[in-house]
């Protein structure tokens, strides 16, 4: 199981834009890049090429099967056979287990809508990998709580809540909705005494202070916490100096305070014999996150693990089916760890996030992802004051881009570009998150999605290599081209 883990801070400027029309400015830097040749072939193919599927095995009346071994399954990725390369049974040989009340409670505030599609695409997953005894309740919060689902045996009425938790903004208040969560689940049926709770949040409550009385409330009923700090908006966002964060509560925390936050919202769990997840290993693989707390809890997963030859193909080509070789077998959902969102878009996405992993990422970006419909132009250069600037333009094809319920597509992207000389030594580097919204009318009206930058440096022939990530999807696309820089 995963503890507790150092929170990455992001001090780095970012704007945030509406407009389908994006423009912004070049961050550089000096440190040179770690050679990707200095990881080793085996580790390579260890890290990138291994798929992990993890999953329940139920009978057709729903009875949980946990007996099985590695001969009764068989996978295929693109209906070719793939080899086993490791296989974990069910830690809970019998499947048999107690009844027990299960709460997600959802940070719904402004500060969280950044990664809020990942985790409830994931918690849906959860959901069906769950005892069918199990009650499971839905609840949200902002500045109170918010009862999207009462506790309930339904599956349906749970997963339709989720898809509501995406709709409602306003402040952060952990602790009191905590509480009043507790003190709903004390009136439980009769025989049910195990209660678990799933705090998403970003746990940036003024009111931390209130934790050891939500821990007391929450030990004396019997309630064991799951924390799973997720980064805010504003730490994705806002600026430091940005005129916004004035307003905004994670950049204007001295260090100390953050802290104390953090620790906060981690004691819950830690203090309640439950697990705390953070870091922002936590929204590159969320699906990973959901898959341990649901080890944890029921004890039923199975798992298994093959190597892939394509470890960048996109995630809906793949076509992976688990085959299984028993009577009246079913597997009703699937977590799914897969290269497409290891190593290399991990050293991409947190070069993002963290200015000291911008100085360990390699000068290969990763030309082999082709995951997102998007095209790079070279424009002629421009001199500013004593430079010359290098203009590129992305275009980026909404109509391939995932949309919400409302047909609208709403979602944030990272660029990470390198500027190298024929030496292959880094000249300049560029870093950029921005956020899209385009709606159903903009779409019909043929609106796109443009992003303009510069790169500056002296004359001369470089190598430009961009990769382009939705944070959404963990989708990436990636360009390298000979360019040549000359006085305009």
């Amino acid at each position: 199981m995963t503890g507790l883990r150092q929170v990455i801070r992001v001090p780095f400027h970012l704007r945030t834009l509406t407009f389908w029309v994006l423009t912004f400015s070049c961050i550089s830097g000096s440190t040179p890049a770690q050679s990707s040749s200095q990881i080793s072939e085996q580790n390579i193919r260890v890290d990138v090429n291994l798929a992990t599927l993890q999953f329940t095995v139920r009978e057709t009346q729903g009875k949980l099967i946990n007996n099985l071994n590695r001969d009764h399954f068989r996978v295929l990725e693109g209906g070719v056979p793939q080899e086993i390369a490791f296989f974990e049974p069910p830690r809970n040989t019998s499947g048999e287990m107690g009844p027990l009340r299960l709460a997600f409670l959802i940070d719904m505030s402004g500060s969280t809508l950044a990664t809020r599609a990942e985790e409830l695409t994931s918690a849906g997953t959860f959901l069906e990998n769950v005892h069918d005894f199990t009650e499971v309740g839905i609840f949200g919060f902002t500045h109170e709580l918010i009862p999207l689902q009462n506790f309930t045996s339904n599956r349906s009425l749970a997963q339709k809540a989720l898809s509501e938790a995406s709709e409602h903004l306003g402040r952060t208040a952990i602790y009191s909705s905590l509480s009043e969560l507790i003190l709903r689940m004390k009136n439980r049926p009769a025989g049910t005494n195990r209660n678990v709770i799933i705090i998403i949040s970003d746990g940036l409550d003024d009111a931390y202070r209130m934790a050891p009385q939500s821990i007391s409330l929450a030990l004396s009923n019997n309630v064991v916490i799951y924390t799973v700090l997720v980064p805010s908006a504003a730490q994705l966002y806002v600026a430091p100096t940005s005129p916004v964060s004035q307003s905004t509560i994670s950049s204007t925390l001295p260090g100390d305070e953050r802290e104390a936050k953090d620790l906060a919202f981690a004691s819950l769990s830690l203090r309640t014999d439950g697990e705390h997840f953070s870091g922002f290993e936590t929204i590159l693989n969320f699906d990973q996150v959901m898959a341990q707390i649901n080890d944890d809890v029921f004890g039923n997963l199975y798992s298994i693990g093959f190597y892939t030859n394509e470890p960048y193909r996109d995630r809906a080509e793949r076509n992976i089916r688990v085959e299984i070789n028993y009577p009246n077998a079913s597997i009703p959902a699937r977590f799914e760890s897969l290269p497409e969102r290891l190593t290399a878009k991990m050293e991409f996405i947190t070069a993002l996030f963290d200015n000291e992993a911008m100085a360990r990422l390699p000068n290969a970006l990763q030309p082999t992802f082709h995951e997102i419909g998007a095209e790079m132009d070279l424009l002629s250069p421009q001199r500013q004051g004593g430079q010359i600037g290098l203009p590129f333009r992305i275009k980026i094809n909404p109509l391939r881009l995932r949309r919400n319920e409302k047909g609208s597509v709403q979602t944030q992207f990272g660029i990470i570009a390198l500027l190298l000389d024929q030496n292959g030594n880094e000249v300049v580097r560029l870093r950029e998150l921005f956020r899209v919204h385009l709606d159903v009318k903009e779409l019909r009206a043929g609106r796109g999605i443009i992003y303009n930058n510069k790169l500056f440096a002296p004359p001369g022939t470089y190598s430009l290599r961009l990769a382009l990530l939705e944070i959404a999807t963990w989708k990436m696309t990636a360009f390298e081209k000979v360019v040549r820089i000359r006085e305009p």
